[in-house]
This record gives C-alpha cells, structure tokens and sequence, in this order.
C-alpha cells in the first residue's frame, strides 16, 4: 500500500490549525513513514516538541500495527506552538496502560508508558460505528 496524504484546513472558520491526514501501510515501515510525515508537517514547532512527537507516533503506530487491524490512518493537526496527532485503526481491542511495571528483560509494554509520561494530553476514543479506535495525544511546550 502507497501511503496517501491530504492536507487541509479545519473545519472551524475561527482556527488556524493544520490538519494533514495519511493511510499507512500495515507493515514495519508504517512507524518511519509516519515519523517523517510528523516532520514534513510540523516545521515550524520546537526541536524538541518535534522529537517528541515522532516518539509518540512511533509507538502508537507500532501498537496499531502489532495490535490493530488495517487501514491504519494518521491525522497530525498543528496548532502552534503546539501539536496534536491521531492514529486510527479498525482493531476491536482498546490499548491499556500496563498496571505494573514491565520486566526488564522484556523488550516491549513501554510504549504507552511513554506516550503517559511525555504527552500533554492523551486518550483513546472508539469509532462510531464500530470496530476500531483512534489513539491520540496532544503535545504542548513546557
């Protein structure tokens, strides 16, 4: 699958918010691609808020492959100085914060612990109608 982009403005008539939109693939790449489209995007932010941000879209697109189903889309929106990003996908199941820590020795169960600690803001929302679910965070400059 060729990933698809759209750009455009928000709905709201009052905002200056960016919102661009792409389909990723259901593969190891999806996590690269959508961190350069974090990056094509959001050129006028903080280093730092932009490092951030393909962290967390890393892990939350990764989760959407590993754990989801196809398609799988990614929604960053801009709203200087800060950032928001959404990934859809159609899996049933509802991602969780582990309830103790992860073993050391276990090389996964840490994203959404990351995504806890450096995100503004973050949830999940069940699609209407069902299945799926969208996973996003909002990143804000300290």
């Amino acid at each position: 699958m060729d990933p698809v982009a759209e750009t455009s403005q928000t709905d709201n008539p009052n905002s200056d918010d960016l919102v661009a939109t792409i389909a990723l693939p259901d593969d190891a790449e999806a996590a690269k691609i959508a961190r350069g489209f974090v990056i094509e995007h959001s050129d006028h932010l903080r280093k730092d808020l932009i490092d951030d941000a393909q962290l967390l879209v890393s892990e939350i697109v990764s989760n959407a492959v590993r754990h989801g189903r196809p398609d799988i889309t990614l929604q960053v929106r801009l709203h200087p100085p800060g950032i928001g990003v959404v990934v859809e996908d159609a899996g049933p199941g509802l991602p969780r914060l582990p309830t103790a820590p992860p073993d050391p020795i276990h090389p996964s169960g840490r994203g959404l612990l990351i995504v806890d600690a450096l995100a503004s803001a973050w949830g999940v929302s069940l699609n209407e109608p069902p299945p799926g679910k969208a996973v996003w965070f909002d990143l804000e400059p300290a």
